[in-house]
């Protein structure tokens, strides 16, 4: 029977693997929130540096968060109040609705759409009634989400604010060959992850702009809300288009089936304009991944994430991709380098 020798150094490093998956395991709440804060930094670090041009670097970097957040505070005045009354309308004309689709024609699809809306119902009506019992565990859940929110705010203007903020920060960590091909790494995935966040945000607009005013076109209920729902479901990879598209045609439904048609009609209609102009034209080459390995990272980032995984599935997925594509180079960068040395050091 042979015998396999294990040196104590290929031990060393089988430990030292373990060790750091189980502290990636522990911090993977950092490290989201960390990875949240790389791709603002990413999107916002091109138009601070053109700014600083003509301003000081914290000049540019406070004038672009206060126009941010002038511009959310803008939007959300307009929006958020017919938005509310929209939807609370919407909830207290639920059951009317339903019982207007259990009187309409095909008993059988509609039979199967009451029950997936009866059934929504009562999860929501459980967990309001036990909303009470659970206000201290959700308040501390409201707390916690605010604090990360402040928190990547703030990590994301201080690092924004140094011209070389991570490269400052790697190049303490990491030996000195690893300096020039993980600076290229760093500014290959930043690029992306920068038009990914850009692309999202202008794909979420316009999608609920179009969407809403479609809506207004055929006399649809609801338009304005159903519009922002659209733009919101937008962030989540290929079956976000269609999680926007159900409740109106839904509600269209409630009212006739035609206007159910043509809600339907308005949906496809948007989406066939995102998957052929807007798409291509905005988000062009961002992420450049094959669409099986956007739904198996979606699908890994869900299953391990929930849905924060799923919204951060796809840019980090892209920036492994980056990671790989450059190993080849990088391990023949690094490694003569590190032969050169120890043959220096002999």
């Amino acid at each position: 029977m042979n015998r396999i020798d294990i040196s104590t150094s290929t031990m060393l490093r089988f430990l030292l693997i373990l060790l750091g998956l189980w502290l990636l395991y522990v911090t993977r709440d950092i490290l989201v929130l960390l990875f949240m804060v790389l791709i603002i930094v990413a999107a916002l670090s091109p138009t601070v540096d053109r700014w600083a041009r003509y301003l000081t670097r914290p000049g540019a970097v406070v004038a672009i968060f206060l126009l941010i957040f002038v511009f959310l505070a803008l939007i959300f005045s307009l929006l958020i109040p017919p938005f509310v009354e929209q939807l609370r309308e919407f909830s207290l004309n639920l059951p009317l609705y339903a019982d207007q689709l259990s009187r309409t024609d095909n008993p059988g699809f509609i039979e199967a759409l009451i029950n997936i809306i009866k059934d929504n119902l009562n999860a929501i009506s459980s967990q309001l009634s036990n909303f009470g019992t659970n206000v201290l565990s959700r308040t501390v859940g409201v707390i916690s989400g605010v604090v990360a929110v402040v928190t990547v705010i703030v990590l994301s203007f201080y690092l924004l604010l140094e011209e070389e903020g991570l490269r400052k920060i790697y190049r303490g960590l990491l030996p000195d060959e690893w300096h020039v091909p993980f600076t290229e790494i760093t500014r290959k995935i930043a690029i992306k992850l920068g038009a990914w966040l850009r692309g999202q945000v202008t794909l979420m607009a316009v999608v609920g702009l179009l969407t809403s005013v479609g809506l207004l076109l055929i006399g649809q209920p609801y338009a304005l809300t159903l519009g922002v729902w659209s733009g919101l479901t937008e962030v989540v990879p290929i079956v976000g288009p269609w999680i926007g598209a159900v409740p109106g045609v839904v509600i269209g439904l409630t009212d006739s089936p035609l206007q159910g048609f043509l809600a339907l009609v308005v949906y496809v209609v948007v989406q066939q304009l995102e998957n052929t102009i807007l798409v291509p034209k905005i988000m062009g080459k961002a992420v450049g991944l094959n669409p099986f390995v956007v739904i198996v990272a979606i699908l890994v980032g869900g299953k391990l994430y929930g849905l924060t995984g799923v919204l951060l599935s796809v840019p980090l997925a892209a920036a492994i991709s980056v990671i790989v594509e450059d190993w080849a180079v990088i391990h023949q960068t690094v490694r003569p380098r590190g032969k050169q040395k120890s043959l220096e050091q002999v």
